[in-house]
């Protein structure tokens, strides 16, 4: 008997963009143990650099999985942005905003809830029921 498991996408798409002192780092694909030291490099580069930079935006509007693990991520780029005089924003969508409040990230660091990505619809429930 042959037993397939299907592995689940892991890529990660990552684009750094700078306008002026503002920095923005989005992602797209999963935040997983697997993928998440390029995300943290480009993260903690903008946070930490040498320049003049005093605004670092993180958009995860595109991201459909982000680890709890990597969660520690936004908490030590926002206290590298604090030393150095800069402000961290967070955008975030879907599941990934509601495991940020759900940490209670909100409560330290800037999170904006963003755009539902194109194409995402808001699942249906079958009932009005919350069954958990």
């Amino acid at each position: 008997m042959a037993l397939t498991v299907a592995q689940p996408d892991r890529r990660l798409t990552l684009t750094v963009e700078r306008t002026g002192r503002h920095v923005t780092i989005a992602a797209t694909g999963r935040i997983d143990l697997a993928t998440e030291t390029p995300w943290h490099e480009q993260v903690m580069r903008a946070c930490t650099a040498a320049d003049d930079t005093t605004r670092v935006t993180v958009d995860l509007t595109g991201v459909t999985f982000l680890s709890w693990a990597s969660t520690a991520v936004l908490v030590r780029a926002h206290r590298a942005c604090q030393r150095r005089g800069r402000t961290l924003r967070v955008l975030a969508s879907g599941p990934v905003l509601t495991g940020l409040h759900l940490t209670r990230l909100h409560e330290d660091i800037t999170i904006t809830p963003g755009p539902r990505p194109v194409g995402v619809s808001r699942p249906r429930a079958a009932t009005g029921w919350l069954i958990a």
